[in-house]
């Protein structure tokens, strides 16, 4: 399909036609793509819970669950770096088969093992397949969606993560008085979501704009992909803006979230309540997180969205300091838990996942996705890190700076795509390939 201009040759300029996906039922795709969403917020959900429940009953100590820990976020954050470039190299299909098929074998350690140095290797495992899989699945995601519905089909992604927490957390308040076995049936939860994920992804066919890519770049036909295939393609114009930005955005947005994972923390620890006062709270704002979610998914992909992103920041800005402003109590640390996630629908995770697909070619976008996904994570984990000991030298300025870094990432975001500055990958990529081949999936 050439595009206008091309006149019959083999080199043709940028066209204006838009790429539309070519998937028959793109969101049965979206939904078994997705899968890795549900991992992602599985294996985190899991880990978080599942570990201090094996340190009370396989003597786990206190270093080696903070190891084990360590192990899951590194493997996430090499897993999309090296997974995202493997699958702008090798194909979207063959990554996200091989991926799964790693998460389901290192999830196998932890249901079944107590050994350290088992788990240790298993749940590195289970991370570098986590991490891999997701840049790789929203790139299929992306590409098999039309302008109109590419937001929703991505956004949606965030609703399976959220799904996946409320699942565990209802899981393990379901088995808590089961003891080690609490803990096996949270992580064989994953094995067999893997398990399904990968039956359901063998019938995904590659997608089409990827062996479009990789054909143009074979055959030496001038195209976007043809030309922009190269990592350092990135720090080059037009994607260089949207790259750091980007950058920035993901992972100011994501460091100024750490703190409202550390509710329960601060419930224990600041305010003297107990866990089991706080959790049942915790459960019933999942339902509004969804709410919000699909709020979100209906405007997305209009000319709503920058406006939505100011809007989420401030809103995620004024929830990390109800707690400063009204003391900590079990009212005001739910309060900053529940504004700061509606803030994030659309100032968060959801609105970067729709800018990484859109502001890329097709033969960079996992690429693009693997790198900001790495260096969010691995700023998060840092943050992680010294929060506690910033919450216990004063859970004021913890909450303070996180409003403060968020407003940052927010801006970040706001300059770097305002005003349509950045092009639509879809709608700029160059039609210099015969038509698309129809995939049954």
């Amino acid at each position: 399909m050439n595009s206008p201009g091309a006149h019959g040759s083999d080199t043709t300029s940028i066209g204006t036609m838009q790429r539309v996906g070519v998937y028959k039922h793109p969101w049965r795709v979206a939904v078994i793509a997705g899968l890795a969403s549900f991992v992602d917020g599985a294996a985190l959900t899991v880990n978080g819970i599942a570990l201090v429940i094996y340190q009370q009953t396989i003597g786990l100590t206190a270093n080696e669950v903070g190891l084990l820990s360590a192990a899951v976020t590194a493997g996430l954050a090499i897993g999309a770096f090296v997974g995202g470039r493997l699958g702008d190299l090798y194909g979207r299909r063959t990554v996200f088969v091989v991926t799964m098929v790693i998460v389901a074998i290192g999830a196998l350690a932890p249901t079944f093992s107590t050994n350290f140095w088992i788990l240790l290797g298993g749940l590195t495992l289970m991370g570098l397949g986590v991490g891999g899989d997701l840049p790789v699945s929203l790139a299929t995601i992306a590409e098999a969606a039309k302008d109109s519905n590419r937001g929703k089909m991505l956004v949606f992604t965030q609703v399976m993560w959220i799904g996946a927490s409320l699942t565990t957390v209802i899981l393990s308040t379901a088995t808590s008085g089961l003891g080690r076995l609490s803990g096996q049936i949270l992580y064989g939860m994953i094995v067999v979501v893997a398990v399904i994920g990968l039956a359901l992804r063998l019938t995904v066919p590659e997608s089409p704009l990827w062996l479009q890519a990789r054909d143009d770049r074979r055959r030496g036909i001038r195209s976007v992909d043809a030309d922009h295939g190269r990592v350092r393609d990135l720090l080059q114009a037009p994607y260089r803006r949207p790259f750091i930005a980007l950058s920035i955005f993901y992972a100011l947005v994501l460091s100024a979230s750490t703190v409202l994972g550390f509710t329960t923390y601060v419930g224990v620890n600041v305010a003297g309540l107990e866990v089991s006062e706080i959790i049942p709270y915790s459960i019933v704002l999942f339902p509004l997180a969804f709410l919000a979610l699909f709020l979100f998914m209906k405007y997305v992909d209009t000319r709503f969205r920058m406006p939505l992103l100011l809007v989420g920041g401030g809103v995620l800005v004024v929830g990390l300091l109800i707690p400063v402003f009204f003391g900590f109590s079990l009212v005001t640390i739910l309060g900053a838990l529940l504004v700061g996630s509606i803030g994030q629908t659309s100032a968060g995770e959801p609105i970067a996942r729709v800018w990484s697909n859109e502001a890329f070619p097709t033969i960079l976008r996992s690429t693009a996705q693997g790198f900001v996904f790495t260096f969010g994570r691995l700023v998060g984990a840092g943050v992680t890190a010294v929060i506690p000991a910033l919450i216990a030298f004063d859970p004021s300025v913890a909450y303070v700076a996180s409003a403060v870094v968020a407003a940052l990432g927010v801006l970040a975001g706001w300059i770097g795509f305002r005003n349509g500055r950045v092009a639509n990958a879809f709608q700029h990529e160059q039609q210099a390939s015969p038509e698309l081949p129809a995939p049954v999936a």
